[in-house]
């Protein structure tokens, strides 16, 4: 997720990939398979796009956030494993109802990626999801991954609820989420879990949903 966001970033600056190489000292390869997300980049080089192309430290908040997410459902899995109260999956916690024929899609959504909000702007935000797999849903719920409350970042509720659903129906979901007051972007990851915050679709095979704006001082 996060090398998208850089891809995103280079790309809105017109500066070609060949071009960020030479100014940055990592080699061309290393940053293409970055921006693919087949390689973790650094905080070195976060800190440079950063710093090279105006986010205002907003790639440096999505890694916290992000980090902050793998420590949580970690200390989680490792609560569950000393009380064998639920089965663990891949290294992770599950929800007692998780099934394999379980599936997620998301089909639309408003506020689009890289939309301006002013400083501090409340917003509404969106999301339609499909039940794409074999399994009904019931009692779960969009649970923000990282600090939702953490100054600078984008701000939401920590869930939502996501209406129950059989095979094939679809869903909407709406937050109410606000604009930080730092000029640049930011983006907020959400994951849909249990009440209690175990993940339904763990592991890197499920990339989370999310909200990425750029904070402006006016419209």
């Amino acid at each position: 997720m996060i090398g998208s966001r850089m891809r995103e970033l280079r790309e809105a600056s017109g500066m070609p990939l060949s071009r960020a190489a030479a100014e940055s000292g990592w080699d061309k390869g290393h940053l293409s398979r970055v921006e693919r997300g087949h390689t973790k980049p650094s905080r070195e080089l976060i800190e440079w796009y950063d710093d090279s192309f105006g986010a205002n430290q907003a790639l440096v908040n999505q890694l916290t956030e992000l980090d902050a997410a793998v420590r949580a459902d970690r200390d989680m899995s490792q609560r569950d494993l000393r009380r064998h109260v639920q089965p663990v999956l891949l290294g992770g916690s599950v929800p007692i109802d998780h099934h394999p024929d379980d599936r997620a899609e998301l089909v639309g959504e408003t506020v689009p990626d890289g939309t301006q909000v002013r400083q501090d702007e409340t917003f509404e935000k969106t999301w339609v999801i499909r039940n794409s797999g074999e399994r009904p849903w019931c009692d779960r719920w969009l649970t923000r991954q990282g600090g939702a409350g953490t100054p600078g970042h984008l701000r939401s509720p920590h869930q939502a609820p996501v209406p129950d659903a059989a095979p094939g129906d679809l869903v909407t979901v709406t937050m109410s989420l606000q604009a930080p007051p730092q000029v640049g972007a930011s983006t907020a990851y959400f994951k849909i879990t249990d009440k209690a915050g175990r993940l339904y679709y763990p592991g890197l095979e499920s990339p989370p949903i999310y909200c990425t704006i750029f904070t402006v001082y006016d419209l």
